[in-house]
């Protein structure tokens, strides 16, 4: 892929990633948020997530006054709340950036690949195999959900299915899976469609049960139903550890995000 194919596609997959935040927040109980004309997004799911209570801008170059509004709404939206948030940039934040978090007591930093893929081989990728079944879940199952997704991140239970309820898994483009052997739930994550974007979010293995190819198959799983439901590009925010496995099925780093974060 050229990188100005690959800037393109991360432009448009950013902006659908932004949508998806939307759509999150417009079916997530106590949930609010809106968006700014220069490409800020306002979300808080009011979870103790910092990355679900965020300000957001899709765009590359930020307007550093809307930014400045919406965390003004944000830091007193989460004192009131009891939450964490935090502000997301695509690429690093400037001096005036930095300070201005600062002044939040947002002083901590961390950085994600941002990955892309064209879906249109995902028909081709190899099908489920060996003892693990992936099985996309119903609303009425966000309580399993809960307890994996919490497992893979060392997270209270409570938090996850707090936020992915039974509606939130049952509305249209939002879909749950489970990844399962014979001992039962090794890994979960979701698939979010979006404008012909699926973003691949929130893929966790349960600690006892990773390095043995689990989550590979739930991605290849998640990918495959995307692109039968239309989507034609995939994205993902990866943690370092798992760049290897998103390359090794195809996805390409476009650019790195930045959360400024509270210490």
């Amino acid at each position: 892929m050229d990188p100005k194919s690959l800037a393109s596609q991360a432009d448009a997959a950013a902006h659908a990633f932004g949508s998806a935040m939307e759509r999150l927040v417009s079916v997530v109980p106590g949930a609010t948020g809106r968006s700014g004309p220069q490409g800020t997004l306002l979300a808080l799911t009011r979870s103790q997530i910092p990355a679900l209570n965020v300000v957001m801008s899709t765009v590359k170059e930020p307007d550093a006054g809307e930014i400045a509004d919406l965390a003004a709404e944000a830091a007193q939206e989460a004192d009131r709340g009891g939450f964490p948030w935090s502000i997301r940039l695509r690429g690093g934040p400037d001096e005036a950036m930095t300070r201005k978090a600062g002044e939040y007591g947002l002083t901590g930093r961390s950085e994600q690949p941002f990955m892309v893929l064209p879906l249109t081989d995902a028909s081709a990728l190899p099908p489920e195999t060996g003892q693990v079944r992936v099985r996309a879940l119903g609303g009425d199952e966000y309580n399993e959900f809960a307890e994996v997704l919490a497992a893979g991140f060392g997270a209270p239970a409570v938090i996850i299915s707090s936020l992915y309820t039974s509606a939130v898994l049952d509305t249209p483009g939002i879909t749950a899976y489970v990844a399962e052997t014979d001992g039962g739930a090794v890994a979960a994550g979701l698939g979010v469609v979006v404008e012909g974007h699926l973003g691949v979010i929130n893929v966790a293995t349960t600690p006892q049960h990773r390095g043995k190819g689990h989550a590979r198959i739930l991605v290849e799983r998640i990918l495959k139903d995307g692109r039968a439901s239309g989507a034609h590009t995939a994205y993902l925010h990866a943690t370092e550890e798992a760049v290897g496995l998103f390359e090794s099925l195809g996805f390409r780093t476009a650019e790195t995000w930045t959360s400024l974060i509270g210490n």
